[in-house]
């Protein structure tokens, strides 16, 4: 394992529920859920065109299209949608984000991350 320090602080969590950062080389978003910190790839799976940044309850949401993803297991939880009606054929490249292990350190959070 390899924990990598983020320079975010866990008070920026006071605030807002999730935040997005650059560990090593790729974005990855930060959240906090029912006390706990979780980390996972913040590139939509669904078409890799959005950057995951808001997160509603447990899950991530895609502003592009609406793809919703746990952010406790990476899993998708809601296919995107184009239209109401029309579900984009794009639905099935990614069921899961890849999720890493974080830790809090001195008021800093790590992810494990290669």
């Amino acid at each position: 394992m390899v924990y990598r320090k983020v320079t975010i602080s866990t008070k920026v969590f006071e605030n807002t529920n999730a935040i997005v950062a650059w560990v090593s080389g790729r974005p990855v978003l930060l959240s906090k859920y029912e006390g706990k910190y979780y980390a996972m790839d913040a590139v939509c799976g669904h078409m890799g065109c959005a950057i995951l940044d808001k997160v509603e309850g447990k899950e991530a949401v895609c502003p592009a299209h609406r793809a919703r993803y746990d952010v406790t297991t990476g899993k998708k939880t809601a296919d995107a949608v184009i239209r109401p009606e029309v579900k984009c054929e794009y639905n099935e490249a990614s069921d899961t984000l890849k999720v890493y292990p974080v830790r809090e350190n001195n008021g800093f959070l790590e992810v494990d991350m290669p």
